[in-house]
């Protein structure tokens, strides 16, 4: 044990990461380790002494579902995670983004995914592939550690475009030669997203070779309504004819027919689990969604990428066939929220419901979705409200579930979750409701992930491990972000330590860019 510590937290209570119960120790830091935990003698030295009488200290949280791509290139400080304890970011998620990719598909997956991705200043947009991506975030000196996960949708594009039709034996051996690539340039697996095209038109064989190349995958199902049950059934069945360990994105339930199901659902992944699919799950505390607007339209209607999208949007009649289409869709757009919008006219707009926003413009909401996406050139995004309380408090039960938040870092309004995550988890699941004791919600925010991804010395406390650290207030800590107000940092969470350095002090930024790409 050493003598002298750059950090020495003492008198805290310490929640490890484990699960197991916490318990009163100092923490000692030395450089970027931990050097020290239990009893540290009163006469050791430091250069700075905290005393977290009162206070939690943590493993910082792992948010092991994020979209934060372009965000830490834009704003490497990434305020809206280190001010709630976040210190590794996972992504890509969904299947969405941008390497390994080729010059053109670049292109498209920019134009077509740019809303989603938010403000881009300062990024370059030169890397190709996914050695030259993590050395672009490495030169930016990210506030946040970094694991990355290969998008589908990059490799897909890159291979085949946009179009809406199963690929050739041949560019299926194309994709699987890129993410092989990737893999080895760092890669941590893949990620997909059968909701979304073109990455909804694969076959099995495709999706299967992918993620048995990658090793492990993250999935965005095809559906999280209606057809929930078959979607997860597809979802475990590709996992296991892969042989891979297979992580359910955002596993929520939509819809007035899923209400109080979701024990019907765990249940058939505690099956797969029984039959030796590796399964688990990860979920934010909200009971509503979030993404970009073209996701809804009809699979015809984005064959042809983001130039085709607007070609059509800019004929009478293809642009007709395509509000048909939607206002045909048997869905409440009372629930659906317009956020992420940039030009004047719509950003005025955020906030309200699609059937607010186009009765006040005098149209159907096909017409204005169509209208919308021409005028901010598929640069926006909506917030879906149709999820289950009692689903939500139940998953988050689940042995099998981690927390990501699905952040978007957007222009203008954005889904709270960006900002609230993991403080709404402590304050309201844990303190006020008690679904969750406190060291199973740390575990699921810190050792849980960090076992799922297979990191090393990081997400629990111990000698040796990385001083990924969060200090907070049991008794205060909450998120104060809202669907009103959504860019607002939650309190209770005095300090965050990312490897050994200071990333929030005494409430505030310190502007100390301290993270890591982590490479496999």
């Amino acid at each position: 044990m050493a003598t002298r510590y750059d950090v020495l937290i003492r008198n805290g209570w310490i929640v490890d990461g484990t699960g197991r119960p916490g318990y009163p120790a100092d923490l000692g830091i030395v450089g970027e380790v931990i050097a020290a935990l239990g009893a540290i003698p009163l006469e050791a030295q430091a250069d700075c002494i905290v005393d977290a009488s009162g206070l939690v200290v943590a493993p910082g949280f792992i948010d092991i579902h994020t979209h934060a791509d372009i965000a830490l290139l834009h704003a490497p400080e990434h305020l809206p995670k280190v001010m709630q304890g976040v210190t590794t970011e996972v992504f890509t998620n969904c299947g969405l983004g941008f390497a390994p990719v080729t010059d053109e598909a670049m292109q498209t997956q920019r134009r077509y995914l740019g809303g989603l991705f938010g403000p881009d200043a300062g990024v370059t947009w030169e890397w190709r592939c996914v050695a030259d991506f993590l050395d672009a975030l490495a030169q930016r000196r990210p506030a946040c550690n970094v694991v990355y996960l290969i998008p589908h949708g990059a490799v897909r594009v890159s291979v085949m475009g946009m179009e809406d039709r199963p690929a050739t034996p041949d560019e299926i051996d194309r994709m699987e030669a890129m993410v092989a690539q990737g893999m080895e340039e760092g890669a941590w697996g893949l990620s997909t997203g059968l909701w979304y095209a073109p990455m909804r038109a694969a076959s099995r064989e495709e999706v299967v070779r992918l993620c048995r190349r990658a090793g492990f995958f993250a999935t965005h199902q095809r559906d999280y309504g209606d057809a929930l049950f078959a979607a997860t059934e597809e979802s475990l069945a590709i996992a296991q004819e892969a042989g891979v360990p297979v992580q359910i994105s955002h596993l929520q339930m939509n819809g007035p027919q899923m209400a109080g199901r979701a024990s019907e659902l765990l249940g058939l992944l505690e099956q797969a689990r029984s039959r030796g699919v590796d399964v688990t799950c990860d979920t934010y505390p909200y009971t509503a969604g979030s993404t970009l607007v073209q996701a809804l339209l009809p699979a015809w209607a984005v064959a042809g990428g983001p130039g085709g999208i607007l070609r059509q949007l800019a004929d009478p009649e293809a642009r007709e066939r395509i509000a048909r289409a939607l206002d045909a869709r048997n869905v409440n757009w009372a629930q659906y929220v317009l956020i992420g919008a940039q030009s004047a006219q719509n950003a005025a707009c955020e906030g309200q419901s699609f059937a607010e926003a186009a009765q006040r413009r005098g149209l159907t909401v096909g017409q204005w979705v169509c209208a919308l996406l021409e005028e901010e050139e598929l640069r926006a995004c909506f917030v879906h409200h149709a999820a289950h309380e009692e689903n939500v408090r139940t998953i988050l039960q689940w042995p099998g579930q981690m927390v990501g938040s699905d952040g978007l870092h957007l222009h203008g309004k954005t889904h709270p979750r960006l900002y609230g995550t993991f403080a709404r988890i402590l304050g309201r699941y844990v303190r006020e409701e008690r679904v969750l004791t406190l060291e199973q919600a740390v575990h699921k925010m810190t050792g849980l992930p960090a076992a799922r991804l297979g990191l090393s010395r990081r997400g629990t406390l111990a000698v040796g491990n990385a001083a990924d650290i969060v200090l907070f207030d049991p008794e205060t800590v909450r998120d104060t972000a809202t669907f009103e107000d959504p860019l607002r940092f939650p309190v209770g969470i005095p300090c965050v330590w990312v490897n050994g350095q200071a990333a929030k002090w005494a409430d505030a930024p310190t502007g100390a860019r301290n993270g890591r790409v982590l490479r496999r």
